[in-house]
């Protein structure tokens, strides 16, 4: 081989350096391709898959030529592949030892995928081969102009393996249009269209009579080309007519009018031709129209008047539409839609009036009076001819004629008449809003007596499933004919819709008749003779067949009283049908859901035969408690079973004993609670009103529920104990009946609680030998109790806890103890189970402990504490014990001394000297206004409380009844209390008289008279609302500092002002604003000190023309003489009047009062201002004591003086100065008694013998 090749260079050389060189290039790569050939073929589309065909890709071969594939597997035999298709192996030849060759001479025209498969590998390489010829001719191309605005040609692509593109253009003139048209396909169809209009490119041409189209179909083997020439006005689908209208309406005829669209008049040279039709509305169906001639109509008009006439019947709706074509157009396709309008014809008056019959009435009778029913037969909706059609019926009975209506909103078929037995003649006439009809319907009704002997007694109608009825009656003979009616059928055996009849020959007593089975029918029968007719007489027995409900055979069921499980039916029949057509009875029943009349299918429908046609009850067992039932009641005849209409029952049986509650279960299991639900029973057999739980046959919880209440209940029980056994049961009670489901013994769930904490033990036992600590097990462990604790406390040091197992502990008492030591107990469960320590036999809800849950610790209440005494601590108990006793005996000591000081004081009463106050014997002698004295036993008047000390407060109402006997017993003291007269009476408060106790004053004012409020006002002018501050020791009222003893006389004289003259007895009032006067008590801190009888005066003081100024709170001696003379003299002489502020008595001696009303003769004692809770906006001062008439006071003046000073400041707080009542009336008049010996220095109450008055409430 190197010979060979360098000989073939040095030949090579020989010749032109550079060409040699060349072809050997050449050879090389020729060489290298061949020897690389089995590899290249080798590969499928690329893939070295160890298989591959040849020629690669897609194979097309033109339809007759022959088709050669080449199968190529490298590094394998020939043998080791094959050819395929669909699965199936072809023939091949080998060519060499890796390639098979397949040759097909001739193969049909097809599209398909052939397989070379290497058997060795499983490796598969396909060829896809299409065989095909160039596009073949299309059959079918047409064209359609809609309206000469777009014009579409279509056809139909022939079948092809391939795909095929169509092309279509237009020639004008001979001259082909550039820029063809590329035809869509139709989604899913072989449809090819293209289309142009007036704007498309190119556009259409509208004014071609012909149109000759250009049409070219191309695919991978060819092209093929088609010319078609079109008529063009013949394939022109023109638009709908354009405003179709009515413009003269008639009775049976319209004028119309409609236009043309304008590219049909401008474009289309051969005009259109015309299609009329209309349709009548409720009369012809849907699908039916009539046609009318049309053809006389020009072509080429824009606009169209057409006259339709001929129309049948006024007052009835039409619809008429109107279509186009072009004129040189044949097929149907080429007509435009319908234009259409609808109307109504004008109306007229009806042209008939309704068909009757003899015999057409049915009527009642009522004593001497009769209801008839007139019928006749009513005209057909397009015969009414105009609106508020109906129908004037005249009657005429005897003298008397009525024209009267049928009621529109029941029926237009008949009219009700009120008449009596006599003859009726009725006329009727159809009438509308036009008139009446200009015929009318005659219909004679004879008297009542002439109907009764031609009355049929039986007429039976059967009914078959295919709408044929059989008819039969018990003939009456020597009759003209009979009258047969019907109508659909309705309960009231009424003809409420259209009614139809027949004239049926006499001879015949039974009749045949079809009609549309969509509706079920009721007829009546009547026989005329004459001008004599029975009436209507209704089909009474209705028997169907075929299954047909049965409508008009009454059957009455009824019942008696059901039971709880059993129920007695009964049944009566109005029918009796001729012996051998009812062969049984059949009732089926089945209990309903609810109100409704469905069964329900929980429980199966039953039903019982009885074969008897006589026997007419039977009971009917084994049927559920408190159940309602429906009970359908059937006929067992020749025809078969036939279901009666109404003949149904419904009723429910008792109540019973419930079945257990179902699906009993327990959940949410706690050491203290659980949960258990449960479903009602299956079979309630009554209104459930409550639920019971037992628990081991012992009743545990009551769930009352509502008797309608059919849900899942769910309950939690609480307060169970830990780690406790139940065995629970559910038991359903019906309330009203009393009875209850039975539990069985199967039907308990055991559940155990969960492990929870002990309960408290009992105190610990303390031992001495051995000294050990002992105690008792839990009466309720709450689990297994795995350990005790001992808290031990000695004296008050932190406790010790102590940890076992036993009952019992070894412990050394009082060991390092000072005083006691303590010993509690408790027991501790700790949770170790899966479960929590819940068990069960089913149907609970176990709570399974959680991965990695720690172990839970249940320690119950520590036990009562034991206390071991160990010594004591130097005696202290006994000390403590010791001066326990001594604090008592003092309390009680102290006690005595308080209660018999108590006792010493309240004997202590209050003695005045006689001449004080004015004597209780003399008040009769003077005309007081408003002194009505009573009995003793009543109350005494506040101012008398006002002598004792301490008289700050107010008693209370408890107390003075209580205090109102002490003062009852007195004997010692007597005093009244004045009021003006005015205000109302003084209510008096109990009191009492020794020096410790409270006292109050109330009184209760009463409306003020009109002709007092000036005087009264000008009394609270003078008020004083200034508070004094004033102590015990500086107090100048009635103190010892106030008077003097007179060396010469003997008696105590008050002491003159050095600087004024006056006698001190206030401070002068400042003067406020005037106030009216209020209900509210009134309070003064004054007392009036007593008058002897005869200076008192009822007459109204006079005017003074000039008064003087305002008191300064002192009297001159000399005043009060000469002011006690002056009106002295007037005692007597005035007429007696009520008590009131101008009778109030006055000092003669004493100056006037500054103003009319005020009356200066007191003495003030304390100022109540002084205390500030005691402060009132109207003062009114206290009549004063008025001296004796020598200007002096006597010793035994000095007693009192002294005891109202010591009243007044004993018992009072050293901060606080002696006051009196706050309530005390502003005139109150206090009478004094006291003993004439200096010596006996006691003061005593005159309650006991001094008479009260009573007060007006």
């Amino acid at each position: 081989m190197a010979d060979l090749d360098s000989r073939k260079r040095t030949k090579c050389s020989s010749g032109s350096r550079n060409g040699p060189q060349f072809r050997s290039w050449i050879w090389c790569i020729l060489i290298k391709c061949f020897i690389s050939l089995p590899c290249i073929f080798s590969k499928c589309l690329g893939v070295d898959i160890t298989v591959a065909v040849y020629p690669q890709g897609d194979i097309t071969v033109p339809y007759g030529n022959p088709l050669e594939i080449f199968c190529i597997a490298e590094n394998y035999s020939s043998n080791d592949i094959e050819f395929s298709l669909a699965g199936k192996h072809l023939e091949s030849e080998i060519v060499n030892s890796t390639t098979r060759r397949l040759y097909i001479k001739k193969p049909e025209k097809q599209v398909n995928s052939y397989y070379c498969r290497n058997n060795k590998t499983g490796k598969i390489c396909v060829a896809r081969v299409l065989v095909e010829s160039p596009p073949a001719d299309v059959m079918d191309f047409n064209c359609l102009s809609k309206n000469l605005d777009i014009l579409n040609c279509s056809w139909t692509s022939p079948e092809s393996y391939s795909n095929v593109n169509y092309s279509v253009t237009f020639s004008v003139n001979g001259n082909f249009v550039k820029s063809p048209r590329i035809a869509e396909k139709v989604d899913n169809t072989f449809t090819r269209y293209c289309l142009w209009n007036t704007s498309s490119q190119p556009r259409y041409r509208q004014q071609e009579e012909e149109q000759f189209f250009h049409l070219i179909a191309c695919n991978v083997f060819g092209c093929n080309k088609q010319n078609f020439t079109i008529d063009h006005y013949s394939i022109v689908k023109p638009d709908p007519p354009i405003d179709l209208r009515v413009v003269k309406n008639g009775t049976h005829s319209v004028v119309l009018k409609w236009s043309v669209p304008n590219n049909i008049v401008d474009l289309l040279r051969c005009g259109v031709d015309h299609i009329i039709e209309y349709q009548i509305a409720k009369i012809d169906n849907t699908t039916q129209f009539h046609r009318v001639d049309a053809s006389y109509l020009p072509p080429k008009n824009k606009t169209y008047r057409f006259q339709l006439t001929n129309l049948p019947y006024a007052h009835m709706q039409y619809e008429v539409r109107v279509y186009i074509k072009s004129k040189k157009a044949v097929k149907r396709e080429f007509w435009s839609e319908f234009e259409y309008t609808v109307f109504c014809t004008a109306s007229e008056r009806p042209k008939r009036p309704p068909d009757m019959i003899a015999g057409a009435f049915h009527q009642a009778t009522y004593e001497n009076k009769r209801v008839v029913y007139v019928y006749w037969k009513q005209l057909e909706e397009y015969e009414e001819a105009g609106a508020n059609f109906t129908y004037k019926v005249l009657v005429s009975q005897g003298n008397k004629t009525e024209t009267v209506f049928p009621e529109k909103n029941k029926s237009l078929s008949y009219v009700i008449l009120n008449a009596s037995l006599d003859a009726l003649d009725v006329t009727v006439w159809s009438f509308n809003m036009n008139g009446s009809s200009t015929n009318s319907s005659h219909l004679y009704i004879p008297p009542e007596k002439d109907t009764r002997y031609l009355k049929l007694t039986s007429f039976t109608k059967l009914a078959y499933e295919n709408g044929t009825y059989e008819l039969s009656w018990v003939g009456i003979k020597d009759i003209d004919n009979y009258t047969l009616f019907w109508c659909q059928h309705n309960t009231t055996k009424i003809c409420a819709g259209r009614m139809d009849f027949a004239v049926l020959d006499p001879k015949k007593n039974n009749h045949v008749i079809d009609l549309p089975r969509e509706y079920r029918y009721q007829f009546a029968i009547s026989a005329n003779n004459g001008t004599k007719t029975s009436g209507m007489v209704w089909a009474k027995c209705d028997i169907s067949k075929d299954g047909v409900v049965m409508y008009g055979f009454p059957v009455h069921l009824n019942y008696d009283v059901p039971g709880k499980s059993y129920v007695t039916l009964r049944w009566v029949m109005d029918c009796a049908l001729q012996d051998g057509i009812i062969t049984g009875y059949n009732i089926s029943y089945c209990p309903i859901v609810q109100t409704s009349s469905y069964c329900d299918k929980s429980v199966e429908n039953r039903h019982i035969f009885i074969p008897n046609p006589k026997q007419m009850d039977v009971t009917i067992k084994n049927l559920l408690p408190f159940r309602t039932y429906q009970f359908t009641f059937a006929l067992k005849t020749i025809y078969g079973q036939k279901n009666i209409e109404n003949a149904t029952a419904v009723l429910t049986t008792s109540e019973d004993t419930p079945t257990n509650p179902i699906n009993v279960q327990i959940l949410d299991v706690k050491n203290t609670s659980l949960t258990i639900s449960w479903d009602p029973p299956i079979q309630r057999n009554g209104n459930i009103g409550k639920y019971v739980i037992y628990n081991y046959d012992k009743e545990f919880y009551v769930d009352k529920v509502s008797e309608t209440d059919t849900s899942r209940r769910e309950v939690t029980l609480t307060g169970l104990q830990g780690y406790t056994n139940y065995s629970l049961t559910v038991q359903a009670c019906n309330v009203p009946i009393g009875l209850c489901s039975k539990i069985g013994y199967n039907d308990a769930i055991f559940v155990r609680t969960r492990i929870g904490s002990p309960s408290r033990l009992k105190a610990p036992t303390v031992k001495n030998n051995p000294e050990k600590l002992t105690w008792e097990k839990p009466d309720n462990p709450g689990g297994t109790v795995d350990q005790y604790q001992i808290r031990r406390v000695i004296d008050d040091l932190e406790p010790e806890i102590i940890n076992t197992t036993g009952l019992e502990v070894l412990l050394t008492h009082c060991e390092g103890v000072v005083s006691t030591e303590t010993y509690e107990v408790r027991a501790v469960n700790f949770d170790y189970d899966l479960y929590h320590g819940v068990l069960s036999d089913g149907n609970v809800t176990l709570p399974e402990r959680a991965k990695n849950e720690s172990v839970n610790e249940y320690p119950g209440p520590w036990s009562e504490p034991s206390t071991v005494a160990c010594r004591s601590r130097d005696g202290l108990t006994m000390i403590l014990i010791f001066m326990a006793i001594f604090a008592l005996i003092g309390i009680i000591y102290g006690s005595i001394k308080l209660y018999k000081k108590y006792r010493k004081m309240e004997d202590i009463k209050p003695v005045l000297p006689n001449g004080l106050g004015i004597p209780e014997k003399d008040i009769s002698k003077y005309t007081f206004g408003g002194w009505n004295p009573t009995n003793k036993e009543e109350k005494p008047s506040s101012d008398e409380m006002l002598l004792l000390p301490n008289s700050k407060t107010t008693v209370s109402s408890p107390d003075l009844k209580q205090k109102d006997e002490n003062c009852g017993a007195s004997d010692q003291t007597d005093s009244t209390a004045l009021s003006d007269s005015s205000r109302g009476p003084v209510d008096r408060q109990v009191s009492t008289s020794d020096d410790g106790s409270n006292s109050s004053f109330h009184i209760e004012p009463e409306p003020i008279k009109a002709n007092e409020v000036d005087n009264n006002e000008i009394h609270e002018g003078d008020s004083s609302t200034i508070d004094t501050e004033s102590s015990r020791e500086n107090s100048p009222y009635l103190s010892d500092k106030s008077f003097k003893k007179n060396s010469t006389t003997g008696y105590v004289q008050p002491v003159v002002n050095s600087a004024s003259g006056y006698v001190q007895s206030a401070p002068a009032p400042i003067k406020g604003p005037l106030t009216k006067s209020t209900p509210t008590p009134a309070s003064t801190s004054y007392v009036m000190a007593g008058l002897p009888p005869p200076i008192f005066t009822t007459s109204a003081p006079s005017q003074v023309p000039n008064p003087p100024a305002p008191s300064s709170g002192y009297v001159l001696p000399e005043e009060v003489q000469a002011r006690s003379m002056v009106n002295f003299s007037k005692l007597g002489s005035a007429p007696p009047k009520l008590f009131g502020p101008e009778s109030l008595p006055t000092m003669p001696t004493l100056p006037p009062p500054a103003k009319h009303c005020a009356d200066n003769s007191y003495i003030q004692l304390q100022s109540l201002d002084s205390l500030p809770s005691l402060k009132t906006t109207v003062r009114n001062p206290v009549p004063l004591k008025p001296s004796a008439s020598s200007g002096y006071v006597s010793p035994e003046d000095v007693v009192i003086n002294k005891h109202l000073n010591n009243m007044l400041s004993a018992g009072q707080l050293a901060e606080e100065p002696a006051i009196l009542d706050p309530t005390m009336s502003p005139d109150a008049y206090c009478r004094f008694s006291w003993s004439t010996d200096p010596a006996n220095d006691n003061l005593h109450t005159l309650l006991a013998e001094s008479p009260t008055r009573t007060t007006k409430n």
